[in-house]
């Protein structure tokens, strides 16, 4: 079986020959290329060749990724400018201008992340008062969702049987405004305080969601990512419950029709989100991120999920890195094997991508360790 249709068979509950190792690894990559500094033999190498060499399989998510969809501006006019400083941080500057007001949002890239990845963290965010919610309506109703099908395809036919190409359904509505809108602590306050409003933006993406679900129905995969990045200090059970497990259920009715799978992006603090996952219909939680980075313990998640949902992740980032000795480094990945032991519904990967500081030996022994247990059962 290649990695592609053993994936796609632990998702699924499903007999493979192997424990499918598919992974993310375009930061620690992108930073050493931008610094010359790739190791022998991947000097001038692409992050799938060097992925395939190593017999990793090709995680078709993320910076790297081709979307689905793109969002087209109807009605508005949007500007972006781009700044580089002195110290290698960068930030860019967007102005939204609709008809009730001009909406702006900036992102700023740290030096220190500045040659690994071409994306910031959100500092300011588009909605800042009650008196911008005329504009946000706007902004969000005039959003159009535009098909990226043809290029889409072309890139699941690259990576092949090599890996998974998931197409990213994005942030779920309420989470858009918590994490690209307004900021968890406004939009905390504004749920509060306007709760009709916020309510009207909620519907308005959620009209935009179910737009790109429908789209994703047209393409040749097999799994869909709905949804990411959740936090349960952020998102705790009650609001889980109220704002994203319903979308949940509708996605898992619709997509289960048409035979594909719902993925979940899942590398954040979730402890006590894990039942919630697996009881609003999510099948695979991706970039599964366990001790020492969160308090998740793989043997704990596993029996909580039994037959339910499938775990993708399990290796913390951090293991990688000289934080840890060799000899934890060992015992983490025995410590693993056997927590994940017989292996079904596990597929191997990191949590959620190898950090730019990452040991490569490290990676290199990951992918021997997985070559020599990996066979199933282990």
């Amino acid at each position: 079986m290649n990695q592609r249709d053993c994936a796609m068979a632990a998702m699924r509950g499903q007999p493979t020959d192997h424990i499918p190792f598919i992974a993310r690894m375009e930061l620690w990559f992108n930073y050493h290329r931008r610094r010359g500094t790739l190791p022998h033999p991947y000097e001038h190498a692409h992050l799938w060749e060097c992925l395939r060499d190593m017999g990793i399989g090709i995680n078709g998510i993320g910076g790297e990724a081709v979307p689905l969809y793109r969002l087209g501006q109807k009605g508005f006019e949007v500007t972006v400018s781009n700044e580089r400083h002195a110290d290698g941080s960068a930030q860019t500057v967007t102005r939204y201008a609709t008809p009730f007001g001009t909406l702006t949002a900036r992102e700023v890239v740290s030096s220190e992340l500045h040659d690994a990845i071409d994306y910031g963290a959100r500092v300011e965010f588009p909605f800042k008062s009650e008196a911008d919610y005329d504009a946000l309506q706007y902004l969000i109703e005039h959003t159009e969702v535009v098909e990226n099908l043809d290029e889409f395809g072309r890139y699941v036919d690259g990576i092949g049987g090599d890996g998974v190409a998931l197409p990213m359904c994005g942030h779920l509505p309420a989470q858009q405004l918590m994490l690209d809108y307004m900021g968890y602590e406004q939009f905390y306050l504004e749920w509060h305080d306007h709760p009709a409003r916020v309510e009207q933006l909620i519907d308005a993406l959620t009209a935009q969601y179910d737009q790109i679900l429908q789209l994703s129905l047209q393409c040749q995969v097999g799994a869909v990512q709905v949804g990411s990045n959740y936090d349960e200090h952020m998102t705790p059970p009650w609001v889980f419950d109220t704002l994203f497990a319903p979308l949940y259920r509708r996605a898992r009715t619709l997509l289960s029709g048409h035979d594909k799978v719902v993925v979940v992006h899942g590398d954040g603090e979730m402890h006590v989100l894990l039942e919630k996952l697996r009881d609003c219909g999510v099948q695979v939680v991706e970039a599964f991120t366990p001790k020492p980075m969160t308090s998740i313990d793989v043997a704990a998640t596993r029996r909580l999920w039994q037959d339910r949902v499938a775990m993708w992740g399990g290796v913390a980032s951090t293991i990688l890195t000289s934080v840890y000795s060799e000899d934890e480094f060992e015992r983490y990945m025995d410590d693993l094997f056997t927590a994940v032991a017989p292996g079904d519904r596990f597929i191997l990967g990191f949590g959620d991508n190898v950090p730019t500081d990452a040991l490569y030996p490290r990676i290199q022994r990951v992918a021997a360790i997985w070559r020599e247990r990996g066979k199933m059962p282990i």
